[in-house]
């Protein structure tokens, strides 16, 4: 697991909305076919890469995290030693489809580099959207817990999927309703409520406050 700076969360100035939104309902999708946050790991660096033309200060700088952890991401998925290779690749593919959007050259990239899982042009395209909004990889997670609660997927279950502790879980679900922390902004757009993400037992306790 890769540590993330401890700067605030800032939220970027401004966000093209409905990219925003295809992103997430994109990810829903993706959740559903059987995908893990994790395996959205090589499309989200790879996607930074070609951006930052592989500069891990700028791409740090943009993603507001510790550019250790950005080195500690390439290093796992085995790209810390092929930076001149993926990036000559890149341009390579830019001078061949000089008309073609960034999406689809993109998808090339990926598909050289990346492999698996495949996306679709519809898929990758929602994603590189998402991507370009600034939207954290960690949020993917959670995310995940939020999609698995209305699909009316059990604590049990998710635990088991994601080995995350039933604390953990709590933890990172009461961020959802905090608008100022980084993943309660991402994914505001979603409404999560209190009444959804607590136990039983604690909406109870809500509603006796009035919550």
């Amino acid at each position: 697991m890769h540590r993330e700076s401890t700067v605030s969360f800032k939220p970027p100035r401004s966000i093209p909305r409905a990219k925003w939104s295809q992103g997430l309902s994109a990810l829903d999708k993706l959740w559903k076919r059987g995908l893990f946050p994790n395996e959205l790991e090589r499309h989200y660096f790879l996607h930074w890469f070609v951006v930052y033309d592989g500069n891990i200060l700028r791409t740090a700088d943009a993603l507001q995290i510790h550019r250790n952890t950005i080195q500690g991401h390439f290093l796992s998925l085995g790209y810390s030693k092929k930076s001149v290779k993926l990036r000559h690749s890149w341009r390579e593919i830019q001078e061949k489809y000089p008309k073609d959007s960034f999406e689809k050259n993109f998808l090339r990239f990926y598909q050289k580099f990346g492999k698996k899982p495949s996306f679709t042009p519809e898929e990758n395209n929602a994603l590189v959207g998402l991507w370009q909004t600034r939207f954290s990889f960690k949020t993917l997670v959670s995310h995940y817990l939020l999609w698995s609660i209305r699909s009316g997927k059990s604590r049990d279950w998710v635990q088991k999927q994601l080995d995350y502790s039933y604390r953990h879980r709590a933890r990172l679900l009461s961020q959802l309703v905090k608008s100022k922390t980084r993943d309660g902004f991402w994914l505001s757009p979603l409404k999560p409520s209190p009444r959804e993400i607590h136990t039983p037992r604690y909406q109870k306790i809500l509603r006796k406050k009035g919550l």
